[in-house]
C-alpha cells in the first residue's frame, strides 16, 4: 500500500464512521495495527474483537513503514479535530520507543478537543529506563483527559510514581492479558519418565537462552532424570551455532525443535513438566508463553522481569541469574515435579484459570468506565491490510 493510499484509508475510516452515526458511543482506536506483526500488534488486533462484541469501531493505524507513520503523524490530528464526536470513546496504543515522539500531535489534538482517550501500555520500557523524557511527554501532553491501561497492579503503580499524579492513578486501570489470551486446555496423558525442561520464544541471548543451556549443563552433571527442549526460530547466527552444538554435545538429553506451530507447538507444551522463562529484555512485560505454559500443566522458572513476579504460581519460582543459586533452584523443581508431577500439573492449570477469572472481574471495570453497550453484532469500519482482518476472540466472558 502506498503512503498516498494509507493516507485515503485513513480519511475513508473516518469519513464512513460520520456517515453511520447514531444512538450509540463509537470507539475509535488508534495504534500500530496489524503489520508488521508484532506483539503489540497481535494485541490490538484481540482488543478490535473484543471491542466489537460492544460498540460499532473504527480503527485507525499509526501506520507499519517509516514513510506511512510520518504521514499518519500528521493526518490522524486532523481527524481527531474534525471526524471524532466528543461523545465517543478514544482507545490510544502508543508506538514504542522514538515512535512516540510521532504520536504526541495525537494526543495534543485529543486535548484540545477535550476528549478522554485511553493510553494502553505494552511495555516496561519507560519503567525500567525511567523517568525518560518521552513518557512524561505523553503525560505533560495527554492533560486531563488521559487515562491509563496498565498489564498488572505493580506495573500501575510503579509508572504511577514516575509519571502520574494520584487523580491520574485513580482514573487508570489494570487489563491482564490473561483477559483476551487465556484458553482452556484440556488435561493431557500424565507425563511420565524424565522431568523435561523447555523454553519456546524468538530464540535471543536477551530471553536467555544462554544462560539455560549453561543451567541445564550444570543439572545433567547432578542427575539423569532431566531433558532440557529448546523451540522457536533463531536470527542471531552465532546464538544458533551455540545451540547446534550444544545438541550435539548432549544428544539424548537435550534437543532443538526449531520453530513450531499449531499441532507442534501443541505437543512441545504437552511434553514439558517445566517452563523457564529467564528473559532480561527491558521491553518485557506481561509475556503469553506464561499464560499458554501454566494452561498446559506446567511449572514456571522465570526471571523478575516486568509483570512475571505477579504471574507465577509461587514466589519461589523466581530465578536470580546466579548460576549456583539458579542451579539449585532448578534442581529443587525437578525433585518438586519428580515427586508430585500431577498434583504440580493441576496447581497450575487451578492457577491460570483463577487468574483469568481476576483479569475478567478488571475488564468489566473497564468495559464499565467506557460506558459502552452489551455485546452485540455490529459492522466495523477498519483499515486492515487484505488478507488481515482482526483475529476473532474465542475467550468467552465469564
Amino acid at each position: 500500500m502506498s503512503v498516498l493510499s494509507f493516507v485515503r484509508s485513513l480519511f475513508s475510516a473516518a469519513s464512513a464512521a460520520k456517515a453511520k452515526k447514531g444512538g450509540r458511543s463509537r470507539i475509535w482506536v488508534i495504534g500500530p495495527m496489524p503489520q508488521p506483526l508484532n506483539g503489540q500488534t497481535n494485541y490490538n488486533r484481540h482488543i478490535v474483537a473484543e471491542f466489537e462484541k460492544h460498540a460499532p469501531v473504527t480503527v485507525l493505524p499509526t501506520g507499519g513503514s517509516g514513510a506511512d507513520k510520518i504521514a499518519a503523524a500528521l493526518v490522524l490530528p486532523l481527524i481527531i479535530l474534525f471526524s471524532i464526536p466528543r461523545t465517543d470513546h478514544v482507545y490510544s496504543s502508543p508506538p514504542g520507543q522514538n515512535g512516540l515522539w510521532l504520536f504526541m500531535g495525537c494526543l495534543a489534538a485529543l486535548r484540545l478537543k477535550r476528549l478522554d482517550h485511553v493510553i494502553h501500555h505494552h511495555s516496561f520500557r519507560p519503567i525500567n529506563l525511567g523517568p525518560t523524557w518521552s513518557a512524561r511527554a505523553l503525560v505533560a501532553v495527554s492533560g486531563r483527559y488521559q487515562r491509563h491501561v496498565f498489564l498488572s497492579e505493580a506495573m500501575r503503580d510503579r509508572y504511577a510514581a514516575l509519571y502520574l499524579t494520584p487523580e491520574l492513578k485513580a482514573r487508570s486501570f489494570v487489563l491482564p492479558n490473561a483477559y483476551l489470551f487465556f484458553r482452556q486446555k484440556l488435561a493431557g496423558a500424565v507425563r511420565t519418565g524424565p522431568i523435561t525442561m523447555g523454553h519456546l520464544s524468538v530464540l535471543t541471548r536477551e530471553k536467555g537462552v544462554d544462560y539455560l543451556m549453561a543451567l541445564a549443563e550444570r543439572i545433567f552433571a547432578r542427575r539423569d532424570d532431566f531433558r532440557f527442549v529448546l523451540a522457536g526460530p533463531v536470527r542471531d547466527e552465532s546464538l544458533s551455532r551455540e545451540i547446534l552444538a550444544f545438541c550435539q554435545k548432549y544428544p539424548d538429553r537435550a534437543e532443538y525443535l526449531g520453530p513450531v506451530y499449531d499441532d507442534a507447538k501443541d505437543a512441545f507444551y504437552q511434553r514439558l513438566d517445566l517452563f523457564a522463562l529467564p528473559s532480561r529484555l527491558v521491553d518485557e512485560a506481561d509475556p503469553l508463553v506464561i499464560l499458554e505454559a501454566y494452561g498446559y500443566g506446567c511449572d514456571i522458572l522465570a526471571s523478575s522481569t516486568g509483570c512475571i513476579p505477579e504471574r507465577l504460581r509461587t514466589a519461589d519460582r523466581i530465578m536470580s541469574f546466579d548460576l549456583d543459586r539458579d542451579t539449585d533452584l532448578l534442581d529443587g523443581a525437578i525433585a518438586d515435579l519428580a515427586a508430585n508431577r500431577e498434583a504440580i500439573a493441576e496447581a497450575s492449570r487451578a492457577h491460570i484459570e483463577a487468574m483469568y477469572r481476576r483479569s475478567v472481574a478488571q475488564a468489566d471495570i473497564f468495559f464499565h468506565a467506557l460506558e459502552i453497550d452489551p455485546p452485540r453484532a455490529e459492522s466495523t469500519d477498519t483499515v486492515f491490510d487484505a488478507g488481515l482482518d482482526p483475529l476473532s476472540c474465542a475467550t468467552k466472558r465469564a
